[in-house]
């Protein structure tokens, strides 16, 4: 889907999506089990690849925000916890090295492979990322969906199925 000799530009540059700054860990995106079994089984990841993080009451808000269609306050309880990739002191994702990510784009992470792009109250947009090269060559959707070798079919099909895997089900109450 999404071309990696962009994302390979990108790492070699410096810092990239895969990086947080310090104290911003709180805010990872979430990893569901079935994608870390997938990075388990494709012997590219140890326990100490994940990390086991509150749902702190900014994470919530944040994924709120995010996705206000989906029912975030019943799948990220206050009282639970959520999976997400592991950081190095440096703050960068534990599968970043100088060339890119590390694993095989088959076991990569939902949102890693969307990034930048996202769906918004079901429209196809895109995080507007400083660190983010496709970010900064490409002006608009058509032009970046071309570098990142995907379309706007597979971007809606690669989010559902994130959604789905992390019990994000869209909230009744919202329309």
């Amino acid at each position: 889907m999404i071309n990696p000799d962009v994302c390979s530009r990108c790492a070699a540059r410096g810092r990239t999506c895969c990086t947080v700054l310090s104290g911003d860990e709180e805010f990872c995106f979430p990893i569901s089990i079935p994608e870390m079994e997938a990075i388990r089984s494709a012997g590219q990841g140890g326990e100490d690849c994940f990390a086991l993080a509150p749902n702190t009451a900014g994470f919530v808000k944040q994924l709120s925000l995010l996705m206000p269609e989906a029912d975030i306050r019943g799948a990220f309880s206050k009282q639970g916890s959520h999976w997400r990739l592991a950081t190095t002191e440096q703050g960068d994702c534990v599968f970043l090295s100088p060339a890119g990510c590390v694993l095989a784009r088959s076991v990569r992470p939902a949102y890693c492979r969307l990034f930048p792009l996202w769906v918004f109250h079901g429209k196809l947009t895109w995080f507007t990322a400083g660190e983010c090269l496709v970010n900064e060559e490409c002006s608009s959707l058509a032009p970046m969906l071309a570098a990142l070798g995907t379309d706007s079919a597979s971007v809606r099909e690669l989010f559902a199925e994130m959604c789905s895997k992390l019990g994000l089900e869209s909230d009744p109450k919202v329309k």
